[in-house]
């Protein structure tokens, strides 16, 4: 009890030191303010005021002597009281504060204590300080506790070995602790149990591409093919199956694949986005000329004849300013809306003269597709830099607005861009 006696007292006199010097600056500031100086300034300021509102017609003039007249009975009441005798009331409130707070800040301590308190928390804290930690306990509790809870859960699968619901958890939570390896066996006892399911297929695929580095083997293609062979419109095994062949080099495939996933994702997302660039980079390295059916849903069907077949030339004038070499983007987009391409085609200035046929299957993303739309403009434009992003001194051509209807028009590539 003297420790903890000791360490009020000392807590006492720490909050008295914070709060006196405060309450008695606060007096002797109170004590030496000039509250008739004060007043005026106020008042002066109010007029000011109410000159501004004048000139500017706020206040007519007998509105504007009307509230003059106010102020200035405002300000000679202030200046007829006793400020002395005022602030000297105020110091002297401030002094009865200092003395109640002695008193009171002590009482109020004591009645808290011994009401909410406990004699022994000294001795309890002291306890605390070299009490051995609990078994198990640590920092990282959270992540332990889902390593303990995974452990649980594979001991569970060795004593009932044909749980294949409990595989397939156990596999799952393995991928999220990144224990791939083990994630792979896990699926691999769920595939023997349940046989060819879609889900289960790509995600057993997906732990073996991620235990061998993100390199895809040809385990996992092939259980890949198969989950699209029982489900063709899984979205996993399709998206997988897109990075699988682009890994190979095979980009047609990859775009493909990445197009019919795509058709299943909802519009807008981040997820249609993300796959959207990576058919846009997969087509980048086509071959000039090089067109990938991407395939159409049945309630599609009615506009699949959609299409723009589009005939660039490059004028002779402009002829010297590019290389053979130069990407040529050919392109049909919104007259009015978003500036991303409807459709694209990719060739060279070597090509030119070229023609091409702009459709949904060279859609850059699922949800903004030429068919959807009923006039269009048609550009042309030859990039330096290989970009699809306008830059300054690329050459281009453009005409709007074209029906998309199986129609043919001849386009000129014949300005600079400024």
């Amino acid at each position: 009890m003297t420790i903890f006696w000791g360490l009020a007292g000392i807590m006492l006199c720490v909050a008295l030191l914070f709060t006196l010097p405060w309450i008695l600056r606060s007096s002797k500031q109170l004590q030496g303010t000039d509250l008739d100086a004060l007043n005026t300034e106020v008042v002066k300021t109010q007029l000011a005021e109410l000159d501004a509102d004048l000139s500017l017609g706020r206040l007519d003039q007998a509105q504007y002597l009307v509230a003059r007249q106010d102020l200035e009975r405002e300000l000679l009441a202030d200046l007829s009281g006793s400020s002395a005798d005022s602030v000297a009331l105020k110091v002297r409130d401030g002094r009865w504060a200092v003395l109640l707070l002695i008193v009171l800040i002590p009482a109020f301590s004591i009645g808290l204590y011994n009401q909410v308190g406990t004699r022994q928390i000294i001795p309890l804290l002291a306890q605390a300080d070299t009490a051995p930690p609990r078994q198990g306990s640590s920092t990282a509790g959270g992540a332990h506790s889902i390593e303990e809870m995974v452990e649980r859960l594979a001991e569970r699968m060795r004593q009932e070995p044909d749980n294949a619901e409990g595989w397939v958890m156990l596999g799952r939570s393995y991928t999220v602790l990144k224990r791939y390896d083990n994630a792979s066996v896990a699926y691999a006892r769920a595939h023997q149990l349940v046989g060819d399911n879609p889900e289960l297929l790509a995600d057993y695929a997906d732990a073996l591409v991620m235990a061998n580095g993100g390199k895809f083997t040809d385990q996992a293609g092939a259980l890949l093919l198969k989950a699209l062979q029982t489900e063709p419109d899984n979205v996993k095994a399709l998206w997988l199956a897109g990075h699988w062949k682009n890994q190979q080099g095979d980009y047609a495939d990859a775009v493909r694949y990445w197009q019919q996933a795509a058709g299943q994702l909802p519009p807008g997302g981040e997820d249609a986005a993300v796959i959207a660039r990576q058919i846009s980079q997969a087509r980048e390295h086509l071959a000039p000329g090089e067109v990938v059916e991407a395939p159409i849903p049945r309630e599609e069907a009615a506009v699949a004849g959609k299409a723009i077949t589009v005939s660039v030339s490059l004028d002779p004038q402009l002829a010297a300013g590019a290389a053979p070499e130069d990407t040529v983007f050919i392109f049909a987009r919104a007259v009015s809306g978003p500036r991303m391409p409807l459709a694209i085609a990719r060739k060279q200035v070597r090509d030119l003269p070229v023609t091409v046929t702009l459709d949904d299957s060279s859609a850059m993303a699922p949800t903004m597709k030429l068919s959807k739309f009923d006039a269009v403009a048609v550009g042309a434009r030859i990039s330096k830099s290989g970009t699809a992003m306008p830059q300054s001194g690329d050459l281009q051509g453009l005409v709007e607005p074209v029906t998309p209807s199986g129609q043919a028009i001849e386009l000129s590539i014949d300005s600079r861009v400024p």
